[in-house]
């Protein structure tokens, strides 16, 4: 397997001297958490290195239940002698972290931003002492910066046991301004959508302080390297995001890789060729940055208190695709505002359903993306029973009314099951819909 980093060559604006110094020093401190993701990494077992390859998930339970830091998200667990162990992130890989808080610190010595000399300054001392949801806490307060950094152990998509361990990575970016103001504009229109679409009053409600931002990427390393991602909605914490609120940042380059590499050639594989005509590379690459907007906005709406509890480790399958889905009703929404065409609308949809079908058809390359690849089933299996897209030489001429109303009635059963349902019920859900194998009659 390649290594877990990915650097980019970005057009940047105009950046002061002081800013290139920092910015070389945060890319410096991103490289640096390529061996210590390979620390945690292991697609052998479930449990990654986050636990005893030998432990069972009865035997982890159970020590659980009088040692709350065996499922802490910062923890690995150790055998000593016949018990289990947790042993603190910032203690079992202090090797590792002492030279990338060095770095940090040196750029918060430098940098002439006070409010991000004091972001970096926190980041530093989380990684070496876990102090987490201080330095998460600093972030949502303090004013956007031009550069941007996260850094640390974030997403839980390694742990396939429980969905807690959480795995370290890095990203480096600086803010497009232009695009940063036209996705804020979306928000903002949703945003007056709130109160008049079907969006229950008791989810944990912070749609008010979700900040969002496009940035242009310099490096992905740690487990982001491996997903890559084209956006994200931090933090996960559902009680800092309701107290604090969240952002959103959205990846321009990482869009761009993965609509030539993954999405259009997903686009060209499954739909007819008589539909192609119909939609160039530009309409599936605003697609796929309308997509992804929409879903981080729609990961917003659906944050339930006990969500995470209920359905244990299926919970991001559900919550992932519940968020794409209710985003693009969102872009419903848009549309009658006016903000979107109907040729977009069009376009996020055929994006969506080409991403979904290469995901599935590309299933064994890539173990970190699993969640989305299961929802990306779901996806499709459900707009086949629906009849909103059928085969005649490929997928040819989907019935985009049809695709609305599936999406409706999608959204409906995935909103049940995150904010009512259990294990069972979205295991059930999963069953029904999610079968892989009879969708590889594309993969030809």
């Amino acid at each position: 397997m390649n290594e877990p980093i990915t650097e980019f060559t970005s057009k940047l604006p105009k950046l002061s001297d002081n800013q290139k110094k920092v910015l070389k020093l945060l890319i410096e401190a991103a490289r640096l958490i390529v061996p210590l993701y390979k620390k945690q990494e292991n697609h052998r077992f479930e449990g990654a290195n986050f636990y005893p390859h030998d432990a069972t998930r009865e035997e982890i339970t159970k020590a659980a239940a009088t040692n709350f830091e065996i499922l802490s998200p910062y923890s690995v667990v150790e055998r000593k002698g016949k018990e289990l162990i947790a042993i603190p992130y910032h203690l079992k890989y202090a090797e590792f972290l002492e030279p990338i808080a060095d770095k940090l610190l040196k750029a918060a010595s430098i940098t002439d931003n006070k409010d991000f000399a004091k972001r970096l300054e926190f980041q530093a001392n989380a990684l070496l002492n876990g102090t987490y949801d201080e330095a998460t806490i600093y972030w949502m307060k303090m004013r956007p910066y031009i550069l941007d950094i996260n850094i640390g152990p974030v997403e839980r998509y390694n742990d396939k046991l429980f969905f807690t361990k959480t795995s370290y990575q890095a990203w480096v970016g600086v803010m497009d301004g232009e695009r940063t103001a036209r996705v804020l504009n979306f928000k903002n229109i949703i945003h007056t959508a709130r109160r008049k679409t079907l969006m229950p009053s008791e989810k944990v409600d912070f749609y008010e302080k979700v900040q969002i931002r496009v940035d242009d990427l310099l490096i992905f390393s740690g487990l982001i390297s491996r997903t890559m991602f084209l956006g994200v909605n931090l933090p996960n914490d559902t009680n800092l995001m309701e107290k604090y609120g969240s952002e959103i940042t959205v990846f321009k380059q990482s869009i761009d890789y993965r609509v030539k590499t993954e999405v259009l050639p997903a686009f060209s594989k499954v739909f007819s060729s008589s539909f192609q005509k119909e939609f160039d590379y530009e309409d599936i690459r605003w697609g796929t940055l309308y997509f992804t907007i929409l879903h981080e906005l729609g990961h917003t709406y659906l944050r339930y208190r006990n969500s995470e509890r209920n359905l244990e480790d299926l919970f991001p399958i559900i919550d992932e695709l519940s968020a794409y889905v209710l985003g693009m009703k969102l872009a419903g929404f848009l549309l009658l505002k006016d903000v979107l065409t109907q040729k977009q609308l069009e376009s996020i949809m055929v994006a969506f359903t080409s991403r979904c079908f290469e995901l599935v058809l590309n299933e064994s390359n890539n173990k970190s993306k699993i969640h989305y690849t299961i929802g990306g089933a779901i996806f499709v299996n459900f707009l086949f029973e629906t009849e909103a897209i059928r085969e005649k030489e490929g997928i040819s001429w989907p019935n985009f009314t049809k695709m609305f109303v599936s999406l409706d009635q999608l959204a409906t059963i995935l909103e049940r099951i995150l904010s009512q349902g259990r294990r069972e019920d979205a295991e059930a859900f999963i069953k029904k819909y999610g079968d892989m194998k009879v969708l590889q009659r594309f993969n030809i």
